[in-house]
């Protein structure tokens, strides 16, 4: 099988919802893909895209255990970093209407300090020319 034959299956299978983005070797190869409809980017291995439907790419879904069971649900680690930087800003926010020093806030968020003393400095909070450490 060559690159377009294999291009052609898979369109046919996925409706074209699936691009391979990597170059085709052998149906042995692993390589890149990219769904348009889960918009996800992904690897598998060219002959399982193709193969039984527990290896085949099923949207918003893992690939499963190594007996093909699917597992329930998969958590999206971008919404959970958006989700916890939303939170971390809000604290900080807070923080800084009740006067916390940069030093408290940096304590309680569990950062370096001299990143929130930088971000005090370029915000206009403090000088830049304070002797804190």
């Amino acid at each position: 099988m060559n690159k377009q034959e294999y291009e052609a299956k898979i369109n046919k299978t996925y409706n074209g919802a699936v691009k391979v983005i990597s170059p085709y070797l052998n149906h042995h190869s692993s390589m890149k893909f990219h769904c348009s409809k889960c918009n996800t980017v992904f690897y598998n291995k060219a002959g399982y895209m193709l193969g039984k439907d527990h290896q085949k790419h099923i949207c918003t879904m893992p690939y499963g255990t190594a007996h093909g069971e699917r597992l329930l649900k998969v958590r999206s680690s971008k919404q959970n970093r958006t989700r916890k930087t939303r939170d971390i800003s809000k604290r900080i926010y807070q923080m800084i209407i009740e006067d916390y020093t940069y030093k408290e806030i940096a304590s309680e968020i569990k950062v370096n300090s001299v990143i929130i003393r930088d971000h005090f400095i370029a915000e206009g909070l403090i000088e830049s020319n304070t002797n804190n450490p």
